[in-house]
C-alpha cells in the first residue's frame, strides 16, 4: 500500500473508535469501563482521540484552522447526540477537552516539522 495512505486510514480507524466509544449507552460505557479498569478515562479519552485526530489531520495537509474547525464540529455533533442516548448527557467540558486536544495535535504537528526541517538543514 502506498505510504501517504497510511496516515489517512490511520485518521478513520481513530475517528471511529472515538465516536463508536462517545456512542455508547452510559450503562454499557460503564461496564466496558470497570471491565478494562479504566475509572475517570472519559476526560483524557477526549484529549487523546482529538490530539491524534488533530494531528493526522494536519500531517494529511489540512490548514490548522479547518483541523480546530473540524475537531470542533465532529465534538459538538457528538454533544448533541449523545442527547437521545441514555445515560449520557453532554457537557461542556468534553468540548473543552476535545478543542485542547486538537490543540496539543497541532502544536506536536509543528514541532516535528520544526524538527525534521532542522535535521535536513544540517
Amino acid at each position: 500500500m502506498h505510504r501517504s495512505v497510511w496516515p489517512m486510514l490511520l485518521l478513520v480507524l481513530i475517528t471511529l473508535l472515538f465516536v463508536s466509544g462517545a456512542m455508547l449507552p452510559g450503562e454499557l460505557r460503564e461496564t466496558i469501563s470497570k471491565m478494562l479498569s479504566l475509572g475517570g478515562v472519559d476526560a483524557y479519552a477526549h484529549l487523546f482521540f482529538c490530539t491524534l485526530i488533530a494531528l493526522l489531520l494536519g500531517w494529511n495537509g489540512i490548514s490548522p484552522w479547518w483541523v480546530l474547525l473540524v475537531v470542533f464540529a465532529l465534538g459538538g455533533l457528538i454533544e448533541v447526540l449523545q442527547l437521545w442516548i441514555p445515560g449520557r448527557s453532554t457537557t461542556w467540558n468534553d468540548m473543552l477537552g476535545n478543542i485542547a486536544g486538537a490543540s496539543v495535535g497541532l502544536i506536536l504537528l509543528w514541532m516535528i516539522r520544526r524538527f525534521w526541517t532542522r535535521e535536513s538543514d544540517g
